[in-house]
C-alpha cells in the first residue's frame, strides 16, 4: 500500500467513544435484532444515530399505544382486554416504523458486509492508540465473556467495559428507567419474602416486555464487540510486525470462519 495515498476505507477508528469498526455480519441476525428491539440491529452495525432514534421511538410509541400491555393479555387468551388497551391512532404510525427499521437495517447490514470486504483489501493501518487531555483509548486484550456477563447483570455495562461510552450511558440509564416504570425490583423483592399475590400485582407488564429484549440485546453486543477488539488487536500488532520486521514471515491470526 502507498503510504502517501488517502485512505479510502478505514478498517477500525479509535476515538473518545471507544472503537468503531468494520466487521461482517449476518444480516440475517440484523433482522432477527431489529424484530427484536428497533434500533438494536442498527447499534450493531455502528450505525448509532439510527440506533438511538430508533429505540427511543420504539419505547415512546409502543408506549403510548400499549403495544406491550396487548400483546401480554393477548397471550394469556384475553383477547378483548387486550383490543380496549390499544391506542389505535398510535399502532399504524408504530407498525410503519417498526417494517422501516427492520428493513433498513437489512439494508445497512448487506452494505456494510461489502465495505466491511473492501477495507479489508485495502489493509488500511489504523491507531493503537489515542492521548487526548481529557482521555485516553486504546486497542487491547477484550474477555467476551466478562464482557457478556457485564451487560447480563446490568445493560450498558458490558458496553463501558467496551469502552464504548455513550452507548454504555445509554443502555443504563435506559435500564433504570425500565426497572422503575416496571416495578420488576420490587417484585423480586416481594417474591424472596414469599409474597407472590403481591408480587404479580405490582409488576406493569407494558414496561416489563421491553426487557428481555434490552438485555439479550446488550450481551449479545458486549461479547460481539469484545471479540472483535480482539480480531482488531491481533491485527494492529501484525501490521505492526510486518513493517517493522518484513525480513520474517508472520502468521498471527489464524484462519476464522468468515465468508467471503
Amino acid at each position: 500500500m502507498n503510504p502517501f495515498r488517502p485512505v479510502r476505507r478505514q478498517q477500525a477508528l479509535l476515538s473518545f467513544d471507544g472503537l468503531t469498526f468494520q466487521r461482517w455480519q449476518d444480516p440475517r441476525i440484523i433482522v432477527w435484532w431489529s424484530i427484536s428491539f428497533p434500533g438494536f440491529g442498527h447499534f450493531l452495525l455502528h450505525q448509532f444515530i439510527r440506533g438511538f432514534i430508533l429505540s427511543a421511538w420504539e419505547v415512546g410509541i409502543n408506549t403510548a399505544a400499549h403495544i406491550n400491555e396487548a400483546m401480554v393479555y393477548s397471550l394469556s387468551g384475553r383477547f378483548e382486554l387486550a383490543a380496549s388497551v390499544l391506542e389505535k391512532k398510535w399502532v399504524f404510525a408504530y407498525a410503519i416504523v417498526y417494517l422501516f427499521a427492520i428493513w433498513d437495517s437489512y439494508v445497512k447490514a448487506v452494505d456494510a458486509n461489502k465495505q466491511y470486504h473492501l477495507a479489508k483489501l485495502e489493509g488500511a493501518k489504523f491507531a493503537s492508540s489515542v492521548m487526548k487531555p481529557l482521555y485516553i483509548t486504546a486497542l487491547g486484550q477484550k474477555r467476551p465473556v466478562a464482557a457478556m456477563l457485564c451487560s447480563m447483570f446490568f445493560p450498558g455495562l458490558g458496553q463501558l467495559y467496551n469502552n464504548r461510552i455513550c452507548l454504555g450511558f445509554y443502555g443504563v440509564f435506559w435500564w433504570f428507567v425500565y426497572l422503575t416504570m416496571s416495578h420488576s425490583h420490587e417484585s423480586v423483592l416481594l417474591l424472596i419474602l414469599g409474597r407472590i399475590s403481591e408480587a404479580k400485582e405490582v409488576l406493569n407488564p407494558q414496561w416489563l416486555l421491553f426487557m428481555p429484549s434490552v438485555i439479550g440485546g446488550a450481551m449479545y453486543d458486549a461479547y460481539m464487540t469484545a471479540g472483535d477488539h480482539n480480531r482488531l488487536f491481533r491485527l494492529e500488532q501484525k501490521q505492526f510486525l510486518e513493517e517493522r520486521y518484513p525480513q520474517f514471515p508472520l502468521r498471527l491470526i489464524g484462519g476464522g470462519r468468515e465468508p467471503c
